[in-house]
């Protein structure tokens, strides 16, 4: 893992959310796609990768031997269909602890979504593991 990576923030990208994706996504979780609004879970960190956001590379992880520890979301607005978000996403900690079968490595990598008027309305956490 690359350590000299904590606290580094990657140059802001514009998202929307897309209404096709996220109908496939409800589908898979058997709920009907008819939605008000965006769903809670449905920006997910993966999309940064398109928009230079390339945590695998960067970090240097290997996908063979990460796993996706979780993520939390804490959200502050509802997100619409149509809102255009500014995605700022930064390396907020990178640590490691020794396991029984040798170095575990951690990567808590946060994405703070805003609207047009700049405003938080969503911070998502996301917390890789990589064993040695």
């Amino acid at each position: 893992m690359n350590f000299d990576m904590q606290g580094h923030v990657y140059p802001p990208f514009k998202l929307r959310p897309n209404r096709e994706l996220a109908a496939r996504f409800l589908m898979g979780q058997g709920v009907e796609p008819e939605t008000p609004a965006v769903p809670p879970t449905y920006m997910i960190f993966l999309r940064g990768e398109a928009h230079g956001v390339d945590l695998f590379n960067d970090l240097d992880i290997s996908r063979q031997k990460v796993v996706h520890g979780g993520q939390r979301y804490e959200w502050y607005a509802p997100i619409d269909w149509d809102d255009e978000l500014t995605v700022t996403a930064t390396v907020e900690e990178l640590f490691e602890k020794d396991g029984k079968s040798g170095k575990i490595r951690f990567a808590h990598v946060a994405f703070d979504y805003a609207n047009a008027s700049g405003e938080r309305v969503l911070r998502e956490i996301t917390r890789l593991i990589e064993r040695e």
